[in-house]
């Protein structure tokens, strides 16, 4: 992955002292400013926000999470922000510097993996494709939005234990998917998958590891190729915000067919947490049955 620096110090510190003293959003509806760093944290705070807070998005549609570069206009919105929630473990190496220039201010900054109860060994960030750390990532954010808006403690509470129900729901309906697989590995364009993998006992063979930011190269193409001839593997799984081309030469040189696998990084035409899952779960069940 292309990480850049996101700003100069000069930048960053031009850019806070530019709303200095300036009236918040917050003030105008009554409710709380959130800012999220990018779609499957804005998707899951906003489980929690309701009508109660402002969610907003800071990684634009199409774009992927890991290569963000916040601009100074960006880091102004923060900076007059109630909160900011990211999800951490490396998925957004840009916080950092977000997190280190909002030190000292009013802003509750949340790092929403902290206390999730599952990682893999690889350390692949995308935890939240586990249902058990994304409900871990849910309360997190329950507990920043009561926080930073205390008078609505029992909206949030309420919200989260809505979301302990669904959550619960979506894993029993992985588990029983799971359990009449055929096959348990999975092709995919990158190894983004480990925690959905370690949470329902399958095994992920990537195209490219957990760094997607180079093609593979060609013994990893022929090795690819040989397990899905030797395996009969009839689909791999490509990704929203990748390209296809590579998947699209295998599918040509051994046959299988294509399907997508959403990591949720990106936007997902306006989809929720939820239904990105059922949708992932819909084509297990395609690739696996």
């Amino acid at each position: 992955m292309k990480i850049t620096a996101i700003l100069t110090t000069a930048a960053v510190a031009a850019a806070l002292c530019s709303c200095a003293g300036s009236e918040t959003a917050d003030t105008e509806n009554g409710r709380i400013q959130v800012y999220t760093s990018f779609y499957a944290m804005y998707s899951l705070t906003s489980e929690i926000a309701g009508d109660k807070a402002d969610v907003y998005n800071l990684c634009p549609t199409g774009s992927e999470p890991h290569d963000f570069e916040p601009t100074a206009s960006d880091m102004a919105k923060l900076a007059d922000a109630d909160v900011f929630i990211y999800s951490g473990m490396g998925m957004e190496h840009w916080t950092k510097s977000i997190s280190e220039s909002l030190s000292g201010s009013d802003v509750i900054i949340t790092e929403a993996s902290a206390s999730v109860p599952n990682t893999p060994e690889n350390g692949d960030p995308h935890v939240w494709l586990d249902p058990e750390n994304a409900y871990a990532e849910l309360e997190a954010i329950a507990n920043a939005l009561t926080e930073a808006d205390p008078s609505n403690s029992g909206y949030y509470s309420e919200r989260l234990e809505d979301c302990r129900q669904r959550i619960d729901e979506l894993d029993k309906a992985y588990e029983d998917a799971a359990a009449s697989f055929a096959s348990d590995i999975i092709i995919t364009s990158h190894e983004a998958y480990a925690n959905l993998c370690s949470a329902y006992g399958l095994t992920q063979m990537g195209i490219n590891g957990v760094d997607n930011s180079e093609d593979p190269t060609p013994s990893r193409m022929a090795e690819i190729e040989n397990f899905i001839k030797e395996n009969n593997v009839k689909y791999i799984f490509t990704e929203p915000l990748s390209t296809s081309k590579i998947a699209e030469t295998i599918s040509s040189d051994t046959g299988c067919g294509i399907l997508s696998l959403d990591p949720f990084e990106g936007n997902a035409e306006g989809k929720d947490y939820f239904t990105v899952m059922y949708e992932n779960l819909d084509a297990l069940k395609t690739a696996l049955s």
